[in-house]
């Protein structure tokens, strides 16, 4: 799947479910999407480690969406390594974006409590969104990660227009079964269409397969 530079400017909407990681992500964007233990964070995590081993921390901005998650809680809902953090190398210059977020489908007893959690979430996310380096500040290299926690209670176009300006943007998020159905599932689902959409039409989209 390397797109050679020379095309990366005209690449044509794609999705795929390929298990090879391209070596060069620069100026492209990538939408890596799965069920839980896919290994969405687990490719990311080695693009983010490639860049900065070749000295492009400076470059770079990880936004963190990744929800808290106690062991024990996944355990008790079946789900067993659901989350996971997307953290940059140790002194590697790396912008690092996260704060602390709930798992509002995991962590509620109701539909309306995990409503509740899920617009608190959005709200501290939207702090961090306006906390992201605008154009010409240097950081053209933007990693999301578990993007669709946002989507729950936010809209894909509010955080389009954030991101969608980095030369590199890489983004993972939920796509999958294991957590059921909800109302919440339902608009994160309609959110998440839209922004596949945009990923379709301006780089790639990449379904994990467990």
């Amino acid at each position: 799947t390397h797109i050679p530079k020379r095309q990366r400017r005209s690449m044509k909407p794609s999705t795929d479910t390929t298990t090879t990681p391209p070596t060069d992500v620069l100026g492209q964007q990538w939408l890596i999407m799965g069920d839980i233990n896919s290994g969405k964070t687990t490719r990311c995590r080695q693009w983010l480690q490639q860049l900065c081993e070749q000295g492009l921390g400076a470059r770079i901005a990880v936004l963190d969406l990744a929800p808290h998650i106690p062991p024990a809680m996944a355990q008790a809902r079946g789900l067993a390594g659901a989350g996971g953090y997307l953290l940059p190398p140790a002194n590697s210059g790396v912008l690092d974006l996260r704060t602390q977020l709930h798992a509002p489908r995991l962590s509620s007893s109701t539909e309306a409590d995990a409503e509740a959690k899920a617009a608190q979430n959005a709200a501290a996310i939207n702090a961090l969104l306006q906390r992201l380096p605008r154009p010409g500040s240097g950081r053209d290299v933007l990693f999301v990660n578990d993007v669709t926690l946002y989507l729950q209670a936010g809209t894909a176009q509010d955080l389009l227009a954030h991101i969608a300006g980095y030369a590199t943007l890489i983004v993972n998020g939920y796509w999958g079964q294991r957590l059921g159905d909800s109302p919440l599932k339902k608009k994160k689902k309609a959110q998440t269409q839209l922004l596949r959409e945009h990923f379709a039409r301006h780089g790639r989209v990449v379904d994990l397969v467990v």
